[in-house]
This record gives structure tokens, sequence and C-alpha cells, in this order.
């Protein structure tokens, strides 16, 4: 155990699992982020608050991290749950606020996100101690699956728990078979109670052989999250959200553009389909059209930022 490891907390009283609880209370903390560059590419995945105070998201790297540069992307747009979810992409993502990225490690596939405001009421998400999760403890994810809903809720079980993952010294995480897909990456891996035991990460699709291999997917344990959020400076404690959370947060964000979004393409067939709770009928999203709209609106920034310098110069 490392030096800095307190003991494990003991659990206490076992929490009924209750999917709609779960839902209510962690939601309106789980982000969606979309990022871009003026190239012509982008990403697109989940964050949870986890410090209100300090205005924090916890992520994936390779959400926010370009492979290519090894550096944030040129844009990176979060955006909250409204209070009520319309079914409409362009209504539902009607505003964000820009992120930046003061953290990440791309071994351990973590990033922290900072944003100038948070909607007013909103609270960090707590993170409960892994080490008291069990083999076959059911538990739940929240993020914005690819051809799937926005802030879709999915629910399965910790699986196994998987050592050094990818040769990655210190990056434990549980494999479960959670229902996660592209989109998904960087939410959290919620238990009974509603608090992240796991940062998901990543799917495991084919074998060596070509065949596909469903339900095994993985989440960086909330331990390890801890320890390297630590070494950033952001010391959390296990079993609850940051103290003041709720009385701090700040007004409403300024919006920017919404990203438009495609005609949404059909579910295919053969994906079992996720639970899901919302307050609207679910329906599907498509990530590369929000990803070229983002793109879309920083080539019209920059031709009304060219077109204005012209004029000056005139």
């Amino acid at each position: 155990m490392p030096a800095d490891e307190e003991p494990a907390a003991t659990a206490s009283a076992e929490v009924p699992f209750e999917p709609r609880a779960i839902y209510q209370k962690a939601s309106k903390s789980v982000v969606l982020i979309l990022c871009a560059s003026s190239e012509g590419s982008g990403e697109l995945g989940t964050g949870s608050v986890v410090d209100a105070a300090r205005r924090r998201i916890l992520t994936n790297a390779h959400v926010v991290i370009r492979d290519s540069t090894r550096r944030p992307w040129e844009t990176v747009h979060v955006y909250f749950k409204p209070a009520k979810l319309a079914g409409d992409p362009k209504r539902d993502l009607a505003g964000a606020v820009e992120g930046k990225v003061v953290a990440w490690d791309q071994a351990l596939d973590l990033a922290l996100v900072e944003v100038p405001s948070l909607p007013a009421g909103t609270a960090a998400i707590g993170l409960d101690d892994p080490r008291n999760v069990s083999v076959g403890d059911r538990v739940a994810a929240i993020g914005h699956p690819e051809q799937g809903g926005l802030w879709t809720l999915t629910t399965g079980v910790v699986s196994t728990v998987v050592a050094d993952m990818g040769g990655v010294k210190g990056k434990d995480v549980f494999q479960t078979d959670t229902s996660i897909n592209r989109g998904n990456s960087g939410g959290p891996l919620l238990d009974a109670s509603g608090r992240i035991i796991g940062v998901n990460t990543s799917m495991s699709r084919k074998a060596a052989d070509g065949l596909a291999i469903t339900a095994v997917n993985f989440a960086v344990r909330s331990d390890v999250a801890r320890r390297w959020m630590a070494g950033q400076g952001l010391k959390l404690a296990y079993g609850g959200a940051s103290p003041g959370a709720a009385a701090i947060a700040s007004a409403e964000p300024a919006p920017v553009r919404p990203a438009a979004a495609s005609k949404p393409a059909p579910r295919p067939t053969a994906a079992a389909a996720p639970v899901q709770i919302s307050e609207t009928e679910p329906y599907n999203y498509s990530p590369d059209a929000l990803i070229e709209a983002e793109i879309k609106q920083m080539e019209d920034l920059e031709s009304e930022m060219q077109g204005e310098i012209r004029r000056r110069r005139k």
C-alpha cells in the first residue's frame, strides 16, 4: 500500500442498488466534453465534476489530449445536463463553457479540466473507496454512447480487478460488463451510493483472431484517480462531495453557439439496448456530426475574424 494511502474505510451498511436514485443524484454533475481542431478532427467524451469549489472535471486523457501532439485540443467545450432532456441534441446542447485542461497523464488515461463556472446548484460527485468493492457488486455508468442517447444510464456488475493494466504500473482497473461505448470515455462508474469507484476508460472489441468480444469494459479505479489528483494538488476524501459544493456554485455559464447535429443514425440491431433513465424517449445522436459542427463553428469564427481584420486595414 502506498505510503500516502490510508487503510481501507469500513464499508457502511449495504445500500440498495436503485438505478433511478443513482441517476437523479449524479447525472447533473456528469458533463459532455467536445473537443475539436481547425484541422478537421476532434474527440468526444464524458466527464464528472469532482471539485465544485475549484470547478474541476475528471475525464480521460485520450478525450482531451491529441495523440498527434500530446497536447490539449485547440478547443475544449463542456456541456452540462439541462434540467429536463428534450430528446433533441440541438436543444439539449444549447450552451457550453470553455474548458481548460490543467493536468493529464496519458499512461493512466486521466485528465483534469477546469471550467470558469458551474450551473447553479451543481455539486461534485464524491469518490468511494474501491477496496470495499467486490466482484459481483452492481454498478452504473452515465455517459453519451455513440448512436445512443445523451446522459444515458447503463448498469452491470464488477467482473474482476486487473492490476497494472496494459503494463502501466499502478493503473489498476475494474473490469465490468456495464455497457460502455465511444462517448462514455471519461465518465463515472458508480456504486449504489452514486459515488465514483472508477473512470470508464476503454473497451475490448476484438480478439486476436478477429472475433468480437462483448461485455468486457474497463474503468480506472477511483483510488488510482484519487492518488493521481492529489499529485496535481487536488486532494479529495472518500465518501462525499467537496465541502460546500452546492453552496458555492456560480451562476449559469454564458452559452456559446450550440453544435448542430445531423440526422440521427439508426441504432444497430445487434446492439443490446442499454438501461436508460431519462425524462424523454431515448434518441440517437452522432458524435462525428457534433465534432464536424464544432469544427465548422471554428472555421466560421476564423473567417469572421479575418474579415474584420481586412476591414480595419482598409
